[in-house]
């Protein structure tokens, strides 16, 4: 097993990719699991540790979202099942100030370094409190006319300038706009949701959103790796919104394409799950304001204009 942490976790998720039948291979960021949660103190796990918690919870079948350490389900008065095997999560630690060298932190800002954890998941202990609302208690589901309201004014609230018709979905950046199949071409609710979130992620990556330009970092891997941030964004997106996640229409010719990246580059995943994650970050902080301008409020966007609301 590599040592650097987020080899490690790629590693994870590539053995079950490595060893299922590829001809019913569902990777772990498509299902009905919520995004999950640390037990203690609520927060969401962020990026490839997404993808690591959903991979066990599909393996295991894990329905609760809630995932902590052996200390913190201690601290929540549970207590951890003998023969229980963790999960390991990547958490970051801030080196302490003799480990900069000699640079002045307050210049360069604070540096930290990746550290391997485990965490177990609510159905792994004994005496778990129970679940404080019902957000995460529920899994992602189709709920149809609730779904494509809520999947409409997502939509309707990023400004996208999205174009009906044709047999093919995509993003084009010379005219920023993306081109999507009919409604009726698309069997259910979540594949329809998974298809405008895949493109929607592209539509973040222009020059004046979000700059995503992976020539430098991945080469002639470029156009797989932007397809992997796309898929797993999307993934993302979909359990926000409590949607299932369904795979893009065209998702095996991408598998085809991301999944030699994943072998020879053990941190390509954790690099596209941190994408991902900006990238629907991006997109849930988008807003209606009083005079019916959309703006997002992410940090570096604050504020600004982007456009008529529809």
């Amino acid at each position: 097993m590599p040592t650097d942490p987020y080899a490690r976790l790629t590693a994870i998720i590539l053995a079950q990719i490595e060893t299922a039948d590829p001809a019913s291979w569902s990777p772990p960021w498509h299902g009905t699991n919520p995004l999950p949660v640390n037990a203690l103190t609520g927060r969401r796990y962020r990026g490839l540790n997404v993808l690591v918690l959903w991979a066990t919870a599909q393996a295991q079948g894990y329905a609760d979202p809630r995932w902590a350490t052996y200390r913190q389900w201690a601290a929540l008065g549970a207590q951890v099942r003998k023969a229980e095997r963790g999960t390991p999560v990547i958490f970051y630690k801030d080196l302490p100030p003799d480990a900069y060298g000699g640079v002045d932190a307050d210049q360069h800002g604070p540096r930290f370094v990746a550290r391997a954890s485990h965490v177990f998941n609510a159905a792994q202990v004994d005496d778990a409190p129970d679940q404080a609302g019902a957000d995460h208690a529920s899994p992602c589901v189709d709920l149809d006319a609730a779904a494509e309201q809520i999947l409409a004014d997502f939509i309707a609230v990023t400004g996208a300038v999205i174009i009906p018709g044709g047999t093919r979905a995509a993003y084009t950046p010379a005219t920023d706009n993306i081109r999507l199949p009919d409604r009726s071409a698309f069997h259910t609710t979540t594949g329809y949701a998974a298809t405008v979130a895949h493109e929607l992620v592209h539509w973040t990556g222009a020059p004046h959103r979000l700059a995503r330009n992976l020539s430098t970092r991945f080469g002639d891997r470029t156009y797989a790796a932007e397809e992997l941030v796309a898929e797993i964004g999307a993934a993302f997106i979909s359990a926000d919104l409590r949607l299932a996640r369904t795979p893009h229409l065209d998702h095996a010719a991408y598998c085809a394409n991301w999944l030699p990246l994943l072998r020879a580059d053990p941190r390509a995943l954790a690099t596209a799950a941190s994408l991902a994650g900006r990238a629907a970050a991006y997109l849930s902080t988008f807003r209606v304001d009083a005079d019916g301008d959309i703006r997002c409020s992410i940090s570096g966007h604050e504020a600004v204009k982007i456009g008529a609301a529809a």
